[in-house]
């Protein structure tokens, strides 16, 4: 027997459990419960079956066999495909490679080799070889294989994710059972499962000589659906105006209307429109025009909309600059737009300003008009450059038109009519693509934008309190910047009528609940830059039912392909397309990156539409909405496992001690890779290391449970608002890399900092002259941080504090100052 075990070692070397997808998150432990769904195969190809089999010298069970190899192929995206067959009064292993999309006819003959050498070689009772080569099973899986084909289940053990059973009997039309465990699949999607089947299997009979990728899964009525019916969503949109000339109808109707609301006071409409115009006049005169780029780098405030209306109104295109962003990453973003000019306040003019012409916010030119007898830029020109991360370390300058953008806020103006966009909250960096909701949106609809200065948008209760002060209907923002903003609406109790629009991470499901209770609305947005911002948007109603991302916007197109570019029927994962009026030009001088990602349509004739490629994972859901599941590289591996991270995300935060977390790999000492999960404590909550596990190893497989737990007080994010993955710290909390040497608080306040931010910052010794960011300390964790000074002092500590006074001696006299004073903390 050693030489069968040999043989079957080498035979599933490296086989990796099979995981298609599922309606219910896989169980740790087996449940054991299955249903059973019967069909048969039509007599024509029944017919069609026997006609090919005789034709490729084999047996129609071997072609039956192939087109359950080639569903589990689809369904799981997966190239490496094992099924369990009956052999000899066992159970033996197939292990097919699809790899090279072979033709049907090739890939039977590779079904019946993996079915001979698999029986010549079952001499070894399945238990046995289980026992051999997986001695501590999954007892979420069943041993070995996933699914069966007209095999029985291993005795005692988890049984089969699918199992079927058809063979042909000579009957006109053969009967076939799907066996299915219902604690992953509902019955709905085993009839779909089981009419893919029969689908795939009437076009691989009917051509064996095809190739798998020309083989249709679909019924016309699926593709009708799939293609038409749920991926566009055509809407009339007006290509005669731009951004401005929307804002000027408004204008015209009520100019007197406050447009924008500020700190220092608010703009009409009227005078929001003549300070714009007398800028687009200077622009002008500078030469600015058509597809001509000027950088943009100021603060959030009512002369940022008063400079982007100006370019758009000269005709050019607007590249938004964060002030706070690093000189030499504004200077790259100049330097690869070639900006000529750059509107920015007089201080920047020595950092930025040379080799260009800097305008000052409110430098305006009497003597020179832009033309006003025609729109303010045509759809097909540039409306705004904006950069985003590239993989190769390189910011890459996205394009988007004047037609896109436009086309973005009718979209958003259909889905929040007023009053929903009658006060929008702007509070998010320009140079994150949402912000145009937030800065144009309520001003061709008429009404105003309330614009966050830079503290409040760093303090959830700022926030929350400027929302109630100006009655905001409408507030969007990432679901890492919602937990902490939902925490303080709370504390305020008020009949809002408010709408809440997430956007730019996925919405876990326990987070849109708590959005229902302080919101009329909750919306989950989702679309990258490249097909301007929001391409798909879905209405939480029941979080406990699934978070989709919902259907196509206005002029919008959604599809979910497999690789070769076919649509996938619903519930198989698949690559997300999206075309429509959002596709951008491209890439900004990046012709090769631009042609990989912007693609010709795969659905029409013309050439000239194009579609992004995503690289994002979705699937359609039953009711004809969209789920994403992650990125298309998305998955690690882990001491030979595949996981998807965000598996292990959903199932950490869905603990009661936990509020938000980020799971990740890293591999800090070379050649060992470790599951590392960051986590963030509830409100009153301690979070603890053998809970986590114990809680982890309750939904989760061994191999899936993190190595490591780091506890922090905040996610770092991007200034996109974005959970910042690099900037997650090793699980590490000695001072290495510290340039100050300890010292140890030596006063009551250092030694009550010091603690604050030992626990923020998950460190294991915080001394009186440690700066809190070398520390790791980010815009984040000082909110968080000053949350609790507040708490232990009793003061009120604006977080502007911690990027005051930096050091814990430092800051800590600062506090006993203000105690002993009666004031506030002087920032």
């Amino acid at each position: 027997m050693r030489d069968v075990l040999d043989f079957w070692r080498d035979e599933l070397s490296g086989l990796e459990p099979l995981e298609p997808p599922t309606d219910r998150p896989r169980p740790a432990a087996r449940a054991g419960t299955t249903a059973r769904h019967a069909f048969t195969v039509p007599a024509v190809t029944a017919d069609a079956l026997r006609k090919a089999a005789a034709q490729h010298g084999t047996t129609p069970d071997v072609l039956l066999l192939a087109a359950y190899q080639a569903l589990l192929g689809l369904y799981s995206r997966r190239r490496d495909i094992a099924v369990g067959v009956p052999a000899h009064g066992t159970t033996v292993v197939v292990r097919t490679d699809l790899d090279g999309d072979p033709t049907f006819g090739a890939l039977a003959v590779r079904v019946a080799a993996g079915v001979e050498r698999a029986r010549a070689h079952a001499r070894l009772p399945f238990e046995r070889l289980v026992a051999a080569l997986a001695p501590e099973p999954d007892t979420g899986h069943h041993p070995l294989v996933q699914a069966l084909f007209n095999a029985a289940p291993a005795a005692g053990a988890c049984p089969p994710d699918l199992a079927l059973d058809v063979a042909d009997g000579g009957e006109p039309e053969p009967v076939a059972h799907l066996t299915y465990r219902t604690e992953l699949f509902d019955r709905e999607s085993a009839e779909r499962l089981a009419g893919t089947y029969l689908t795939l299997l009437a076009a691989a009979t009917a051509e064996p000589g095809a190739p798998l990728s020309a083989l249709d899964p679909l019924t016309a009525g699926e593709r009708r659906r799939l293609l038409t019916e749920w991926a566009v969503n055509p809407v009339a949109c007006p290509t005669d105006r731009g951004v401005p000339d929307l804002v000027a109808e408004q204008a015209a109707r009520r100019p007197d209307a406050v447009a924008v609301v500020f700190a220092g006071g608010q703009l009409t409409y009227r005078q929001l429109v003549a300070r714009s115009e007398a800028l687009a006049g200077r622009l002008h005169a500078l030469g600015v025009g058509r597809d001509v780029p000027v950088g943009v780098c100021l603060e959030r405030g009512p002369e940022l909309i008063v400079a982007l209306l100006a370019v758009l109104r000269a005709g050019g295109a607007y590249v938004p600059l964060d002030p706070e962003h690093p000189a030499q990453r504004l200077e790259f973003v100049l330097r690869d737009t070639g900006a000529p000019v750059l509107i920015a306040p007089e201080s920047l003019r020595g950092r930025l300003a040379r080799g260009r012409t800097l305008v000052l916010p409110d430098e305006a030119d009497d003597a020179a008009e832009a033309p006003r007898d025609t729109p303010a830029g045509r759809p097909g020109d540039l409306a705004y450059v904006l950069y985003t991360s590239g993989s190769t370390g390189t910011p890459k300058g996205v394009a988007v038109t004047v037609g896109s953008l436009v086309n973005l806020l009718f979209a958003m103006r259909t889905a929040f009519p007023p009053p929903a966009s009658e006060t929008v909250l702007f509070a998010t960096s320009p140079t994150f693509d949402i912000a145009n909701v937030e800065m144009f949106l309520p001003l061709v609809t008429g009404g105003r934008l309330v614009v966050a200065d830079k503290d409040q948008a760093r303090t959830p209760r700022a926030l929350a309190a400027l929302i109630d002060t100006h009655r905001v209907t409408l507030v969007q923002a990432t679901p890492s910047a919602w937990r902490a903003l939902v925490a303080a609406l709370s504390e305020r109790p008020a009949a809002r009528g408010l709408t809440v629009l997430s956007a730019g991470e996925p919405l876990p499901a326990d987070l849109a609940a708590t959005m229902l209770t302080v919101g009329d609305r909750v919306v989950n947005g989702y679309g990258p830059t490249e097909a301007t911002i929001y391409a798909t948007l879905a209405e939480i109603r029941d979080p406990a039912r699934g978070v989709p991302i919902g259907r196509p916007t206005a002029n919008t197109e959604v599809y979910v392909v497999d690789e070769h570019d076919r649509p996938v029927p619903v519930g198989v994962p698949g690559e997300l397309l999206i075309g429509g009026a959002g596709v951008a030009r491209g890439y900004l001088g990046r012709p090769e990156l631009t042609a990989e990602r912007f693609t010709v349509h795969p659905f029409r004739d013309d050439p000239a539409p194009r579609v992004y490629r995503t690289g994002d994972l979705a699937r359609w859901r039953p009711d004809g909405t969209l789920e994403f599941l992650g990125r298309l590289d998305h998955q690690v591996k882990v001491r030979g496992f595949r996981i998807e991270l965000g598996e292990v995300e959903s199932v950490l935060t869905a603990h009661a001690d936990v509020a938000s977390c980020a799971v990740t790999v890293r591999e800090d000492v070379p050649g060992d890779k470790a599951l590392v999960a960051y986590c963030v404590p509830a409100a009153g909550r301690t979070l603890s290391v053998t809970a986590l596990r114990e809680w982890c190893g309750r939904t989760l497989p061994g191999y899936m449970i993190p190595s490591a737990f780091v506890f922090l007080t905040g996610l770092p994010l991007s200034s996109s608002g974005k959970t910042d993955r690099a900037a997650l710290p090793a699980p590490d909390g000695d001072r290495g890399g510290l340039d100050a040497a300890y010292v140890a608080p030596r006063t009551p306040a250092e030694r009550a900092v010091a603690r604050i931010w030992s626990a923020a910052l998950w460190a294991d010794e915080v001394g009186a002259h440690d700066d809190f960011f070398e520390l790791g300390g980010d815009s984040l964790i000082a909110t968080r941080v000053a949350l609790r000074l507040q708490e232990e002092f009793a003061l009120e500590v604006p977080v502007q504090a911690l990027f005051t006074h930096t050091t814990v001696q430092a800051l800590a006299r600062a506090l006993t100052a203000a105690r002993r004073s009666g004031g506030g903390v002087v920032v």
